[in-house]
């Protein structure tokens, strides 16, 4: 089982096992559909954000590479003239935690799905979809609920309202408390405040499965949001014969974690009993573009550290290797 040093995590016998068996059932299921291994240096020596472990490499300050995603886009902006489609890749990334308790060192497996600028995208969202379905029985976890929402529901009303970065996250807040009347509160005068209010009440009336995507009928923003709630109508009715039967599919219209990074469909996996989800991603279409790439991109990422913490702690939600 693990057991921890401060911040940074000793796999011992069982728990390495299982690390290095996940990953490979984990990387066979990507191979399967297409996803090719690329492998970013563990180092970084272009600008990083705060959080990452710096260190000197002679004079040059360097980091440790403190996420896939982004360390992957920079690799392929600076190496590819044309996307490759289909990337997976597995190992560990390093980020000072924001609990005490947390480790440093995190272990990961994800893919990315990149097209040209322009190209539709339903078609690469569902497959992302489909293929996070099919992790629980890779690893043999009993049960899990994977939860569908849309960034674009909130980012675009915002946007659409003007408002500036510290109203904007007023209201992000007041939604991840899930509690419209903040949103109110929040915006006290503003103009939008009504809207923003009824909108909020809209997202977070229903979680229970697809009829959720009724409750938009009363958002003031429901004309605007109309082709978001079609790729969420085609996706759903895509996954739901799919479905395998020890999964669960909500619909979270008001997910609002990573907000500043995902820009259209997200997606959770989480298990009964984990405080945490255990897998995420979704489409972010800016990414590329602002590494001057005018490509589309969506991927996920299983987070291998906290399942190894979940097989620990309760191993009952795992079916025995």
């Amino acid at each position: 089982m693990p057991v921890r040093t401060p911040h940074f995590p000793d796999l011992l016998f069982g728990a390495a096992a299982r690390l290095r068996r996940w990953e490979g059932l984990l990387m066979d299921l990507l191979a399967a559909h297409g996803y090719r291994e690329i492998y970013p240096s563990l180092v970084l020596r272009e600008p990083v954000p705060d959080g990452t472990l710096r260190f000197f490499d002679g004079d040059e300050l360097v980091a440790l590479r403190w996420d896939f995603t982004v360390a992957l886009a920079g690799l392929l902006a600076r190496r590819f003239p044309e996307p490759p489609d289909r990337v997976a890749y597995a190992g560990a990334i390093f980020r000072r935690p924001a609990q005490p308790w947390e480790a440093v060192e995190r272990f990961e497996v994800g893919c990315e799905r990149i097209q040209p600028e322009g190209e539709p995208s339903a078609e690469a969202d569902v497959e992302l979809a489909r293929l996070l379905l099919a992790i629980p029985a890779a690893l043999g976890l009993k049960r899990a609920i994977l939860h569908l929402g849309n960034a674009a529901l909130v980012r675009r009303p915002l946007e659409v309202e003007g408002l500036p970065p510290v109203l904007s996250k007023a209201v992000v807040a007041a939604l991840s408390r899930r509690a419209p009347h903040r949103v109110r509160e929040a915006l006290a005068d503003h103009p939008a405040a009504g809207r923003l209010t009824a909108h909020a009440e809209a997202l977070l009336s229903d979680l229970n499965g697809p009829d959720t995507l009724n409750a938009l009928d009363a958002s003031p923003y429901a004309g605007l949001l109309a082709e978001e709630r079609e790729h969420m109508d085609r996706a759903l009715r895509a996954l739901l014969p799919l479905l395998p039967a020890n999964v669960d599919l909500r619909v979270d219209l008001a997910d609002v974690a990573g907000l500043d990074f995902y820009t259209g469909p997200t997606l959770r996996l989480w298990a009964p009993g984990a405080q945490q989800e255990l897998a995420a991603g979704g489409r972010y279409d800016r990414l590329f573009p602002e590494l001057g790439r005018p490509w589309q991109a969506a991927g996920f990422c299983v987070r291998l550290s906290r399942l190894l913490d979940l097989a620990e702690t309760r191993p009952d939600l795992f079916d025995q290797p």
